[in-house]
């Protein structure tokens, strides 16, 4: 049966079509290469596993199809690999077939570590080796700090994203990497390097790092920032922005200064309601918001709202959500009003029962509205 758009999940990139290709060129690589064999192997377990299961399946029947020596089995699939990604974006799932080479080399290439980021090298140019690279930052953490300092002035854009993203302390869907969250210092050297990138994707990188190292050194971050802050580079700037979202929905009141807004502010909240106080899953809580200046000078506000969730163990716990920015005049009057989305999330378990709601205004919370969610089994 063919998979339609709508029916798309992400376990897809790796799918029979996607296999034989990569077997054909391989094949294309060394003839003596098991293409039949190969393709069998994997295409007849694809259906029962999830996205990382078949990504390790394809990643281990390489290992028993290929010569057992590494620098013999790295080269022939470096020798198969495709073009390298043509521009500085990541889109579309089309180079997803790399990841279990990148995989291949963290798992069976740490006895060869010079030949293994070369190899990594090479493949990141084809898809981000953004989990493979953080195995040898942890056997081999100088080394490997080295070459990436190296790589930080590289041509290619997907090297240097490398340098930034590899070196996340807390990458998500990947093993943190401790010491760096311990001290961060090895990173921040690198980031230096890579503030004035010339490319968004990398300094997209840069400031996701960035707020990974707020989340255990907030005060270091600021600080950081707070000197690039001085540099003439927009794109540095754009940086300070995207590195402090963790911190200002904290109300990290430095953060907040840095980027203009004051924690201690002139307004008040003349109403907060909500339409229902009840709502059922797969529906939107209402609510609006009336706020108004109450000082002789303009003030720049950043509005945001904390939902508290209800948990397993029936205690209530916050997560905040954006909502607007907003520069208010002397004695003005602001009206905003917002629809919250209770849906089913991967990444989420809603249970029913007392939520509330929250304002959060350049850090400080105002008002507690409570409601009832319904969820109906």
């Amino acid at each position: 049966m063919t998979t339609t758009q709508s029916e798309f999940r992400l376990r897809d990139v790796f799918n029979p079509a996607a296999v034989e290709q990569l077997a054909h060129r391989i094949a294309q690589a060394w003839p003596a290469f098991d293409r039949a064999g190969f393709a069998a192997t994997v295409n007849s377990q694809l259906e029962m596993l999830s996205f990382g299961g078949r990504n390790a399946l394809i990643r281990d029947t390489l290992r028993a199809c290929l010569p057992q020596e590494f620098p013999e089995a790295v080269r022939i699939l470096l020798d198969a690999l495709g073009p390298e990604i043509p521009h500085c974006d990541l889109s579309g799932f089309e180079g997803f077939m790399v990841m279990p080479q990148n995989d291949f080399v963290a798992a069976y290439g740490l006895g060869h570590l010079d030949l293994s980021l070369r190899a990594l090298y090479e493949l990141t140019k084809r898809f981000t080796a953004e989990g493979a690279i953080r195995a040898f930052l942890q056997a081999y953490p100088e080394q490997t700090l080295t070459r990436l300092a190296e790589w930080a002035t590289d041509q290619n854009c997907h090297v240097r994203r490398l340098v930034s993203e590899g070196t996340r302390p807390r990458l998500p869907l990947a093993p943190r990497l401790p010491a760096f969250v311990k001290n961060p210092q090895p990173v921040l050297a690198l980031l230096e390097q890579l503030k004035a990138d010339p490319v968004l994707m990398v300094r997209r990188s840069v400031a996701n790092n960035l707020n990974d190292i707020a989340k255990d050194h907030p005060d270091l971050v600021v600080e950081i920032l707070a000197r690039w802050k001085q540099a003439a580079d927009p794109g540095t700037q754009w940086i300070i922005g995207h590195a402090t979202r963790t911190l200002l929905k904290q109300g990290h009141a430095d953060a907040l200064a840095l980027l203009g807004y004051r924690t201690t502010t002139s307004i008040s909240v003349a109403s907060f309601q909500l339409k229902e106080a009840r709502v059922r899953m797969g529906e939107e809580l209402a609510f609006a918001i009336d706020l108004q200046s109450t000082a002789d000078v303009p003030q720049r506000l950043m509005i945001d709202y904390v939902v508290h969730h209800m948990k397993a163990n029936g205690k209530l716990a916050p997560k905040v959500f954006k909502l607007a920015k907003k520069q208010l005049r002397p004695r003005e009057t602001l009206s905003l009003s917002k629809r919250h989305a209770f849906r089913p999330l991967s990444t989420r378990v809603y249970y029913p029962g007392r939520h509330a709601l929250e304002l959060q205004i350049n850090g400080q919370r105002w008002g507690w509205l409570e409601f009832e969610l319904v969820i109906e089994r």
